[in-house]
């Protein structure tokens, strides 16, 4: 995603958000104005680029801005920007929205062919179950969008194609009713992560056995090659047993992304993962009887944790989705002697 937006032309604005991030920022209690906010914010910085052209409404977006982040909506002396009424009620959720959806198209609309279009990209995007209407926003974006001529999302993340944020935003009954197109993406296999890694990642070096472990490590995940290879030295060749060394001694900088994630859990949705990590698999039975909770309250964790891609549920055997999460995870305890909190 970062590539393509990247090499986009030119006269295209783009803006890239990561749920997660702003779950993790704002302490677990994610809101849809915490969204909103960073969405415009990108939109400025892409504006920034565009030079003395459009100063005028960037000006204007940043006092917008600055308002928004103190909850202070009230903004009556500009009136409006590109036609869009300013929120002028405080905490007007409604009013904040609808200047925020409809902004792209506006910038579109008024820039004199100097912006043709904008693309924006959702990362993380199951992370917006945590919303208590999950639902109601996707049917929110998907409202102005269906009208938009320039205006394009892209919605990534790391969660299973049967999970209900899947069937919320893009299932037959969900807000976008099956159109948007959906794409699968595996990870590399041996091969194709030994091709990259040739093509891509030239410097760094591997006996076959350091090669293997390597990917071992990774799981062919190709942000966890970057993330690995980016600590790794091209002085050095790897042989297997560095690199297990060089994986355990920087594993915070390989799995830095779950750090983020983990500060954004609540007490109980980290109490299950580590019960999960320390029992491998467990039965929704099994897993009642070591956690002292309520059937509603597991449930309802389970199944946040289950949207966010962090478990999974395979022949009614609960378990950690991600490897590394894992792995992370038993470092931590074994350097601590307990898990972060």
């Amino acid at each position: 995603m970062h590539k393509l937006l990247k090499d986009i032309p030119e006269d295209i604005l783009t803006a890239y958000i990561d749920i997660s991030i702003i779950q993790s920022l704002e302490k677990g209690k994610l809101s849809e104005e915490a969204i909103l906010y960073e969405l415009l914010n990108q939109l400025n910085k892409s504006l920034e680029k565009k030079g003395k052209t459009i100063e005028k409404i960037q000006i204007m977006v940043n006092k917008l801005l600055a308002n928004i982040k103190n909850h202070d909506y009230d903004f009556k002396d500009a009136g409006t920007i590109l036609s869009i009424p300013i929120p002028q009620v405080n905490d007007n959720y409604q009013k904040l929205s609808q200047f925020v959806m409809e902004f792209p198209q506006k910038l579109v609309d008024s820039s004199k062919g100097k912006i043709k279009g904008v693309v924006i990209v959702i990362d993380e995007f199951q992370f917006i179950g945590e919303l208590e209407a999950a639902e109601a926003f996707f049917w929110l974006i998907r409202g102005f969008n269906q009208s938009q001529d320039n205006v394009s999302y892209i919605f990534t993340g790391l969660t299973s194609t049967t999970s209900e944020m899947v069937e919320k935003l893009n299932g037959m009954t969900g807000a976008f009713g099956n159109r948007i197109l959906q794409f699968n993406i595996d990870p590399f296999t041996e091969k194709t992560t030994k091709k990259y890694l040739k093509e891509k990642i030239k410097d760094i070096r591997f006996t076959e056995n350091g090669y293997k472990r390597f990917y071992n490590c990774t799981k062919g995940y190709p942000a966890y090659i970057n993330s690995f290879c980016s600590v790794m030295s091209e002085k050095t060749t790897y042989g297997e047993e560095k690199v297990v060394e060089e994986f355990y001694n920087k594993l915070d900088q390989i799995a830095v992304k779950w750090i983020f994630i983990w500060s954004g859990l609540t007490k109980q949705e980290k109490e299950i993962i580590t019960t999960l990590v320390e029992n491998k698999t467990l039965q929704w039975k099994e897993l009642l009887e070591k956690i002292d909770y309520s059937h509603g309250t597991l449930a309802k964790n389970l199944n946040k944790l289950k949207n966010k891609g962090l478990i999974n549920n395979l022949n009614s055997n609960y378990s950690i989705e991600d490897n590394m999460l894992e792995t992370w995870l038993k470092n931590r305890k074994n350097e601590d002697s307990v898990y972060p909190v």
